[in-house]
Formats: C-alpha cells, sequence, structure tokens
C-alpha cells in the first residue's frame, strides 16, 4: 500500500481555510477573510494569529514578475561536490545564499548534492555567473545546467 502523508492533526478544517485563503490572497484583510471562511471576524482573527505564532504561517510576501524586473532566463544548475568537510559546507553555503541570482538551494541526495535555481537578466549574464562566480567556488566538482522554457504550473502554495 503506497504512504500517503498525513495532515498535521493540531488543526481543523476552519484552519485549513484560512491557510489555503492566505496562500492564496496574503493581503485579505481580515474581515474579508472571516466572511470567505464563514466566521465572525474576532475568532478569525484569533485562529491567524495562533496560525502564525506557531510558526505554520511563516510569513507574507508579493509574487513579483521575474521578466517585468529583467530576468530574461531562469535555470536550475544540478551541482556535485567534491568534498564533504562540514566547515567548508558551511563556508560554501553561505556563499550561495550571498548571490543575488541564486533563488532557492536545496541539499538533494541522487545525482547531484545541490539543486540551485538561479535568475539572470539574459543567457550571457547567466553564463557570466556560472563560469566566473559559481564554477569557481571551492569543492564544486560538476554542474549541469537546464534551463526554463515554459512553467507549466506555478508555485500556488503547500497542499492544505
Amino acid at each position: 500500500m503506497p504512504h500517503t502523508a498525513s495532515k498535521p492533526s493540531r488543526f481543523d478544517e476552519t484552519d485549513r481555510r484560512i491557510l489555503r485563503t492566505i496562500q492564496r490572497n496574503g493581503r485579505i484583510t481580515n474581515a474579508a477573510l472571516a466572511d470567505e471562511i464563514g466566521m465572525a471576524a474576532s475568532p478569525c482573527l484569533r485562529r491567524l494569529k495562533a496560525l502564525e505564532e506557531a510558526g505554520i504561517v511563516a510569513g507574507y510576501r508579493a509574487v513579483l514578475d521575474r521578466r517585468a524586473l529583467g530576468h530574461g532566463v531562469e535555470a536550475y544548475a544540478f551541482v556535485k561536490l567534491s568534498q564533504s568537510d562540514p566547515d567548508w559546507r558551511t563556508r560554501l553555503v553561505e556563499k550561495l545564499k550571498a548571490f543575488e541570482e541564486v533563488i532557492s538551494c536545496q541539499a538533494m541526495t541522487g545525482e547531484c548534492d545541490l539543486l540551485v535555481h538561479i535568475v539572470a537578466d539574459d543567457i550571457e549574464a547567466y553564463g557570466e555567473f556560472a563560469m566566473q562566480r559559481l564554477l569557481t567556488l571551492p569543492g564544486i566538482a560538476d554542474m549541469r545546467s537546464s534551463f526554463v522554457l515554459a512553467t507549466i504550473k506555478p508555485d500556488k502554495g503547500w497542499p492544505v
């Protein structure tokens, strides 16, 4: 039988409706949120604050259009590392975090050690970033890039 992830039992269907709504619209007013989920404003606000305090709602942010910001290229770099010293990895991670071109970075199992999500203004800027900055970091043994041709399903948040 396949394993299916279970939802945490610490919140109920009302909490789930709140979470789904604020994932779609983080700027919704408390009054509109309460109206949408069918409850009074005060208890709705208390529930939302409890979800924030529990760390389930980790923050709010705007979704920006990368092309409108001038980032014409979006890519994923599959990075293979050559060292495993913890201190060396910490230094590498800090350098990756400092690059504004790096949107996210995940440690992986399998064929690559790191999956690095990168944006650049154009292909030349990506090439310069990859060759002059990313590949010059100590401990990177190999890197392969794949470029985003189209976004089939944009990130709409976590299943709730």
